[in-house]
């Protein structure tokens, strides 16, 4: 891909390759051979001959990643070669052109002034994350750390590390931390929350009032302290005038910036936070523009300083071998629908084709890699980040700080505004344990991991620790979303994602809403029967009055298996086949005992009260898109007194049916299975204990989900999809 600049070139630029053309291709492939050339020549000569670069290059990313895991000097000589490839490569043009690394020897001037806003509002002491329609703090957000490992939506250290923030309010006090955000205005970078934690925030983004304006607002109405650079003298300037001379060009003033930087607070730590993101070939250009200030930072400060990145999920990761057991775990367990949809793809064109997510360690190592490379990302992106994990372990290695963790998919403005993104996005749940998260979310848990790992002396960022490969500092504290688990490669669900959405909100919503207020109405019928067989005084044919309602409405129920088995809800297989085959048992034994009881039995009637109660409540609950909070609060509290009642009734149904009906004739009826099971069992003892234990998991399962219903933090029914 060749880049025609519609203006005149100036700073960072893409080198001219063989035909006369600024082409991305050229050096992105240059780079990646480059960086293999030492370690592997054979892997470095498949790179530089393969053809059609975009579509090719997601292999020899996780080849060159593959190989980085192998030795210490294989990481570290891969990052060097390719990094300083890159910036020889790289032209920055200023009276004349050179290379980008020859401009920052250079060019060793500052043409900027500092000037500096302190906020007036009050410090946050305590750590929150947004999640939903909550803010969850203190124990409640201990829950959902707890239980995003446990589903495996983020890795276990990663949750320790979030752990460690909640416990530790003391690290939130940041009024003697300076951060230099390059990209301060960034939907994912941290600076509303470390200017709510007071910290000195010297901020980087372009020079435009409108984003400048928003970044002096925030910090008026904070305790922190903005530095930033102005192009005039700032005094006695307002915070309007200011917001016309501040900001400056990564790309044109790459060096300037550079001197500027190092210039400030020469006796303190900075810790250089790279959140700037371009689309396409300027993201290339803006991390090479952004890493060859932090290089130079790293060799120039006499206080070495922290440098912090927000790794992709979306890339090619060593991970812990126990990531690729639950993926492998998660893929036999997927469902149904998801196996047959990923065995049709297979007669698809490749790039359509879902790959398992597991694979074996890594040759002579115990280290595993997840490629959950999103090739339609391009290799710009791809590049962009590499040369994020190149000066992550070699500024490690030099004794900096890093924390380069990986945050979860998330929904910004920028992704979700590609139709087939937020499609993708809106289906990515139905891959266990995949997650997409809400900017807000993202944010607070990565700078959370970022907190934890400038304070707690154990972490992954510091280069005390001995780690068993350089490239293992990004497989700990890693919130993937779930990617590194899912059962297929998290690149190759994204046309499952697609497909599950569609169906989701043009066929499976409108099915399963149709399907519960069906079964609203059968079951509101055979209440109703119910209630006037009582209201008038009958005492015999109450199961021939509402048996066929019942029955019908019931065995419609059967249904709810097949939902389960093929994902369609999030209630487990087994458990559903259980209950309604008890159901089952229960109403095939009064149809074939119909016509033979002298008279209503009171077991019948409990259940069948208790039976059309639970059913229309439960029903209508799953119904609603939005369940009333007074639905949800009987959903969960009458069940505490309507599931003994109608395990009661079904007890002594059954035990009426086989010690009073006639004999049955009909061999394996249910009836004749009933009666003959009381034949050669003590009965009744039996079919308590059996039935007890059914209840017991149910009934336990319901409260403690009645528990996080109706507790103190659920302010209102969930809207969401519910369990059945």
């Amino acid at each position: 891909m060749s880049v025609k600049p519609s203006r005149p070139l100036d700073g960072v630029e893409f080198p001219t390759d063989p035909k006369g053309e600024r082409s991305t291709t050229w050096v992105n492939q240059g780079t990646f051979e480059a960086a293999m050339r030492n370690v592997d020549p054979a892997a470095a000569d498949k790179i530089k001959t393969a053809k059609g670069w975009r579509f090719a290059y997601a292999k020899h990313v996780v080849t060159q990643v593959k190989t980085a895991a192998k030795s210490e000097a294989n990481a570290y000589k891969i990052a060097e070669d390719g990094s300083k490839y890159l910036h020889d490569q790289m032209r920055f043009v200023r009276d004349g052109e050179t290379s980008l690394a020859e401009a920052m020897e250079k060019f060793q001037g500052s043409c900027y002034k500092t000037a500096t806003i302190k906020g007036q509002g009050v410090k946050t002491d305590t750590y929150r994350v947004p999640y939903g329609d909550k803010v969850l703090s203190g124990a409640e957000l201990s829950e959902q750390i707890e239980k995003w490992v446990r589903q495996g939506v983020i890795e276990m250290t990663c949750g320790s590390s979030l752990q460690k923030c909640v416990e530790n309010p003391q690290w939130l006090d940041l009024s003697d931390r300076y951060f230099v955000l390059f990209g301060a205005a960034s939907a994912m970078g941290p600076y509303p929350l470390l200017m709510a934690m007071g910290a000195n925030v010297i901020a980087l983004d372009l020079d435009r009032e409108g984003i400048w304006q928003h970044l002096f607002k925030i910090a008026r109405d904070s305790p922190g302290q903005l530095i930033f650079p102005v192009s005039e003298d700032p005094a006695g300037k307002s915070d309007s005038e200011l917001a016309k001379i501040a900001g400056c060009n990564l790309l044109t003033k790459t060096p300037e910036i550079r001197t500027w930087l190092n210039a400030l607070y020469p006796e303190k730590q900075l810790i250089c936070g790279a959140y700037a993101y371009l689309d396409g070939p300027l993201f290339v250009k803006v991390s090479v523009a952004m890493d060859a200030i932090i290089r130079d930072l790293v060799k120039l400060r006499k206080v070495k300083p922290a440098i912090c990145y927000l790794c992709t999920p979306t890339d090619a990761h060593v991970v812990p071998q126990t990531a690729m057991t639950a993926a492998k775990a998660n893929f036999n367990k997927q469902p149904m629908w998801q196996g047959l949809f990923a065995s049709l793809l297979n007669f698809a064109p490749p790039k359509f084709r879902m790959t398992k997510n597991f694979q074996k360690p890594v040759e002579g190592t115990d280290l595993s890699v997840v490629d959950a490379i999103v090739p339609d990302q391009g290799p710009n992106y791809i590049l962009a980040k590499r040369l994020q994990h190149w000066r992550s372990i070699l500024s490690r290695r030099d004794g900096c700080v890093v924390s380069t963790n990986i945050a979860p998919s998330t929904a910004t403005k920028s992704v979700v505004s590609n139709k087939m993104f937020a499609l993708a996005y809106e289906g990515m749940h139905h891959y266990k344990p995949v997650e997409v998260f809400y900017q807000d979310t993202s944010n607070a848990v990565m700078t959370g991991l970022m907190l934890n790992d400038l304070n707690d002396a154990t972490s992954a960022a510091n280069p005390a620790r001995k780690l068993a490969n350089p490239m293992c500092l990004f497989s700990e504290n890693s919130f993937h979303g779930g990617a590194w688990r899912c059962a297929y490669k998290f690149g190759t669900v994204g046309t499952g994602a697609v497909v599950a959405a569609l169906f989701s909100k043009f066929l499976l919503t409108p099915y399963l809403m149709a399907y519960n207020f069906f079964q609203v109405y059968g079951w509101g019928t055979a209440l109703l029967g119910l209630i006037n067989h009582v209201a008038a005084g009958k005492t015999t044919g109450l199961w021939e009055d509402i048996g066929g309602t019942v029955s019908w409405f019931q065995y419609l129920a059967g249904l709810e298996v097949l939902h389960a088995a093929v994902g369609a809800v999030r209630s487990g297989t087994m458990t559903v086949f259980i209950q309604v085959l008890s159901r089952f048992a229960v109403v095939a034994s009064l149809n074939n005992a119909a016509g033979s009881f002298a008279a209503d039995n009171d077991f019948t009637k409990m259940m069948l009260f208790a039976w059309s109660l639970t059913e229309v409540i439960r029903y209508l609950h799953y119904g609603l898109p939005s369940s009333p909070y007074l639905l949800t609060f009987l959903r969960y509290t009458l069940f505490i007194v309507l599931y003994p009642m109608g395990v009661t009734g079904e007890l002594g149904t059954l035990h009426h049916a086989a010690t009073t009906a006639p004999p049955a004739t009909d061999k394996l009826s249910a009836l004749w299975l009933l009666q003959k099971f009381y034949a050669v069992t003590p009965g009744l003892p039996v079919l308590v204990f059996i039935w007890a234990a059914g209840l017991f998991g149910l009934y336990t399962h319901m409260l403690a989900q009645r528990g996080k219903v109706l507790g103190k933090a659920a302010k209102k029914a969930s809207g969401t999809k519910k369990n059945q």
